[in-house]
């Protein structure tokens, strides 16, 4: 399995698992009973994650090599949006939301350029 098809499949999973239980990740940050605006976005969020895994897993598996790049830029740059739109979460979410949520996505932009980087030329 290339690392290409691993992040898409690690994608993949985060996406299941916020559409099947969208309130987990809310709970964590120990604030009161989540919204149903709240579980709504954690859902599309999943949505968009399941989308980009399962895209970036049959990019991987065709074995395209222009696919696989665009699939992972694309990753790549949602997961960017991610942490920029995190940090500028500060003062809605707080502090130690804001930096939790932001280097979980940084976790995933690090994995993106891995992938990236191993894609054969």
């Amino acid at each position: 399995m290339t690392g290409c098809e691993m992040m898409g499949w690690l994608r993949a999973a985060v996406g299941v698992a916020l559409i099947a239980a969208p309130g987990v990740p809310m709970r964590l940050s120990g604030r009161e009973e989540p919204t149903a605006a709240g579980l709504l976005l954690m859902r599309t969020i999943g949505i968009r994650d399941l989308a980009l895994g399962l895209g970036t897993v049959a990019a991987a598996r065709s074995d395209v090599v222009g696919d696989m790049r665009r699939w992972t830029t694309v990753a790549m740059a949602s997961d960017s949006l991610d942490v920029a739109a995190s940090l500028a979460s500060i003062r809605s979410i707080g502090k130690r939301d804001s930096w939790a949520a932001a280097m979980l996505a940084l976790a995933f932009v690090c994995g993106d350029i891995q992938a990236r980087r191993r894609i054969r030329a």
